[in-house]
Parts: structure tokens; sequence; C-alpha cells
């Protein structure tokens, strides 16, 4: 098994990666977990790992849902990963889409994923070193502009993970791009695990 340097933060995708991908998902109620990642978010967070999460939400250019109803879902994981002794340190999202509905979002943005502008803009916020840093998402666009920045990347086999493994040889950084079944697996990619006793514990469902 290969293993990585504990990660300085981790630039994480929302729908597919750490929730199921209900498919524009507009309601704290549609909230479902994917396996094994609260528990994760646990682990992180005793480690010192800040998680972000950066996702597209191009429903409120599409007119499916407001920006409130974003922010509605973002805050019921942050109470949810709270409850569970876990964090997420920022939500960041691009509620833009070129072809959208709502004219106040519908343009070409430097915001959505594959863009880096999200992740330029939690980077300056919070003082990271990209170098040091993981991508992670079910998408490949959810880890390209991580891997532009110097970060390493991970694409996990939950949401659309499966459907993008088909398009990894196409892509200019598929030799960096390392795949994992879900996102709690990279818990055990970090190097020195005999460093992380309480690691020990943690068992990643499959």
């Amino acid at each position: 098994m290969q293993f990585f340097s504990k990660p300085q933060a981790i630039l994480c995708d929302r729908d597919g990666t750490l929730i199921e991908d209900s498919h524009f998902l507009s309601h704290p109620d549609q909230i479902e977990w994917i396996p094994g990642v609260l528990e994760a978010l646990k682990f992180l967070k005793t480690l010192d790992i800040s998680v972000l999460v950066v996702t597209n939400q191009s429903g409120v250019a599409r007119g499916y849902f407001p920006v409130e109803a974003v922010e509605a879902v973002n805050d019921k994981m942050r109470r949810d990963a709270e409850a569970a002794t876990g964090a997420i340190a920022e939500f960041y999202y691009c509620p833009h889409h070129p072809q959208g509905q709502v004219i106040k979002y519908s343009y070409v943005c430097e915001c959505r994923k594959p863009s880096p502008g999200l992740f330029l803009q939690a980077i300056a916020d919070h003082s990271l070193d990209p170098t040091r840093c993981w991508a992670i998402g079910d998408r490949l666009r959810d880890v390209e502009p991580g891997l532009q920045l110097g970060m390493k990347a991970f694409l996990v086999e939950t949401g659309y993970g499966i459907q993008e493994q088909q398009d990894l040889s196409k892509s200019p950084f598929s030799e960096q791009i390392t795949v994992v079944s879900s996102m709690p697996e990279i818990i055990n990619l970090i190097s020195n695990e005999s460093n992380y006793p309480q690691l020990k514990k943690f068992n990643v469902t499959h």
C-alpha cells in the first residue's frame, strides 16, 4: 500500500464524496452521509487536518433552488459533523452555470470546477501550502484543479467515481490520481500510522 505524508488540509467535494448524490440535492432532509465519512471526519480532526468542502451547485443558476438552499444543506452538514465530534472548516460553492436560467448566475466563471477559483480562495483564506494539501472527489473535475496547484489527488468510487474511472486514462493527470473506494479509505493512506494510535480502531467500510 502506498502511503502519503499527513496533509495540512483536504479540499473535498460534497455530493457523491461526503454525502450521497441525490441529483440536485436542495434540502437538509435529503442528506444521506456515505458510510464511514462522519467517522473519518472525526479522525481527521484528531490529526488537526482541516477539511474544506468545495462544490459546484449549478442548481442555483438553473433555477432549481436558491443559494439559501445550498447554505441550509451546508449548515446541516456542519452540524452533523460537529455532532460526530468531527469538523468541516468551511464550505465553498459555485452557484454558476453558463447555460443557466437565472441571469444573475448564468455566465462563465472562474470558480466552477474544474476552474481553480474556489481552490485558490480556500488556499488564500486558510494560508495553505497547496503542495501539502489533498484534493478528493468523485469526478475528475473535482481533483484536477488541485493537481494543477500541486496537490495530491484521490478519486473515490462513490457517487460518479466508477463511471469517471473510464475517462481516467484520458486525463493528463492520470498517473497522479490515486483511486480509493471511498473518502474514509484515505485515513489508511496517511504515513506513519503508528504515530496515531487512535487510527488503529478505525475500520474502513468498503
